[in-house]
């Protein structure tokens, strides 16, 4: 049995009850403002690290956003994001610093304060 289209209809279902507006704009040749809606995601500041990792980086929750691939089909780091942090709120700007991971149906971005 496919499961793919149960999966693409629970992505929408979250996305519009938990999602918020976002502008993507990947860096050129690619740089076309694409709207979406992104879902916020928080790793737990106690995930396992690699030894010495501290010196270098913050600790804290690491901010993970949620980008459906129907939109945005690559998502290079240095991709800019605006995006409220909450529904209602101001929009940000965040700036892609890595893939936490893909699926099939989006992209887990580990995302910066711009």
């Amino acid at each position: 049995m496919d499961l793919w289209p149960l999966r693409t209809l629970a992505l929408e279902l979250i996305l519009g009850a938990h999602g918020v507006a976002a502008t993507v704009t990947r860096p050129a040749p690619d740089n076309t403002p694409i709207t979406t809606t992104v879902i916020w995601h928080s790793k737990p500041a106690d995930e396992q690290q690699p030894t010495g990792v501290e010196l270098f980086s913050k600790v804290g929750p690491r901010r993970v956003m949620v980008i459906p691939r129907a939109t945005v089909a690559t998502l290079p780091r240095g991709t800019s994001i605006s995006a409220p942090e909450r529904g209602g709120g101001t929009a940000v700007n965040w700036t892609v610093d890595n893939s936490d991971h893909v699926e099939a149906d989006c992209w887990h971005a580990i995302v910066r304060r711009a």
